[in-house]
């Protein structure tokens, strides 16, 4: 059974909708908890990794010095990529992915918290197997909790974009997806979030209500979920078939 490697950040940002997802897909996973004393895998231990998760944080993919194992963690995404082993990275995750495949990683215009619309490239969500089942005439809700943004990788393509920002979702030479947006979120997650004393404050320099943010969860969380669904199968059929795909 393949086992997936998740690298998680901090302790409220977990796997979510996708431990589930992980179970249907009859895989299994074992994560990391990243701090400073933690020790990385290396190329030889990576190589039993089925795949990898990558998930999000309140870091920024370019504060290597303020957090010194994050140079690490992009050595171990340099050799996963080096491996084409599949990775789905979230948030910060897509972040990294992007930097370590050579693109700009940035603080962006504005912060972008809570629900807003995706849509899916008309043309290469085609090709993608997380996105091709997404619907490309209409456009989805999705979660959102950041304020920085990447540019696209050379060898990658742009897969989803919103008005607030044209990148929210890329991959990079067929098997490294990277999404800005948060399709993993629990109602109880979003619960967590907005009434976390330091999310609250940074929501609120943004100048968004966390209580309508959380008002509006029920009436978007179910379509998040098919969302979720729809990735994670794409995703996992990178590692059942373990096809290392060109872009």
């Amino acid at each position: 059974m393949p086992k997936l490697l998740v690298i998680q950040h901090v302790a409220n940002e977990g796997l979510g909708l996708f431990e589930e997802e992980i179970k249907k897909a009859n895989l299994t996973y074992e994560t990391l908890l990243v701090s400073q004393a933690m020790v990385w895998p290396s190329s030889t231990k990576l190589e039993e990794y089925g795949g990898l998760i990558i998930l999000g944080g309140p870091m920024g993919a370019y504060e290597e010095n303020k957090y010194p194992w994050m140079k690490k963690e992009l050595l171990v995404i340099q050799e996963a990529l080096r491996q084409k082993k599949p990775m789905l990275g979230i948030c910060l995750g897509a972040q990294l992915i992007a930097k370590v495949a050579g693109a700009r990683v940035i603080p962006g215009p504005k912060k972008e918290i809570g629900w807003f619309p995706i849509r899916v490239d008309d043309w290469f969500y085609k090709r993608n197997p997380a996105f091709f089942q997404i619907d490309h005439t209409k456009s989805h809700m999705v979660f959102h909790w950041h304020s920085d943004t990447f540019d696209i990788p050379l060898e990658g393509y742009r897969l989803a974009w919103n008005d607030n920002y044209s990148n929210q979702a890329f991959c990079f030479q067929g098997n490294a997806i990277g999404l800005q947006f948060h399709p993993e979120v629990t109602l109880e997650m979003v619960k967590a979030w907005t009434s976390d004393p330091e999310m609250q404050m940074n929501a609120i320099e943004g100048g968004y209500d966390v209580k309508k943010i959380m008002a509006e969860t029920p009436q978007y969380i179910d379509g998040l979920k098919e969302i979720a669904h729809k990735i994670f199968y794409g995703f996992a059929s990178l590692i059942r078939e373990n096809i290392r795909r060109a872009a």
